[in-house]
């Protein structure tokens, strides 16, 4: 029997740090943060992590943080308005728990992909993925079985999967990528707006 999300101890070295964070950090989650949105959405958006003061705090994915807030605009943006509406993208992360210093080992990621493959292949309706970051770009391979050098990542580019579903590309909506322009509001906006785009043309 496959261990659940929530009892999940697999990463020696994230659960270690989560144990220390409950003695720091009391009122946050502190625990796996599962994804958010409908399964009947046909866009799903995978980010790296929960944030520390972000969703590991509220036990919300994309929420309480930098990340989380510009994704919320970029989403409102381009007409994703309602989080309840069953075509609003439906949002998780690779690694399901916080990382020390926000950075995963590619094992962890690793060990999440079963968790990630469940949420993606239960999307029935599903068109694009959307990753943010490379190791969230190799997470999504890994589910399919793809060799990564046959899909390289970088930002804005397009890859077809199985199923007439497509792999957007893109740099991570991080406080770090967003100050020093790495990626832009606009560059954001565009990638969701290629999704959209891909989503109506094949309803």
């Amino acid at each position: 029997m496959k261990e659940p999300l929530d009892s999940c101890t697999k990463c020696h070295r994230i659960s270690k740090n989560l144990l220390d964070l409950k003695n720091i950090y009391t009122d946050y989650h502190n625990k796996p943060v599962q994804g958010v949105g409908s399964k009947d959405s046909s866009i799903c958006i995978v980010g790296l992590a929960p944030g520390l003061h972000g969703a590991n705090k509220t036990g919300i994915v994309f929420n309480g943080d930098f990340s989380g807030n510009i994704l919320s605009y970029c989403l409102k943006s381009v007409g994703f308005i309602d989080p309840l509406e069953k075509d609003y993208p439906y949002i998780t992360n690779s690694v399901k728990c916080y990382p020390p210093n926000n950075k995963p080992y590619i094992s962890e990621v690793d060990n999440c992909s079963r968790f990630l493959k469940k949420e993606i292949f239960n999307m029935s309706k599903l068109r694009v993925i959307i990753a943010l970051g490379k190791l969230s770009h190799l997470a999504v391979l890994k589910i399919y079985k793809l060799i990564p050098s046959k899909y390289i990542f970088q930002h804005g580019k397009i890859h077809k999967l199985l199923n007439n579903i497509i792999l957007i590309d893109s740099y991570h909506c991080s406080k770090l990528n967003i100050n020093t322009k790495r990626v832009t509001i606009q560059m954001l906006n565009n990638i969701l707006f290629k999704a959209k785009q891909y989503k109506h043309k094949h309803d």
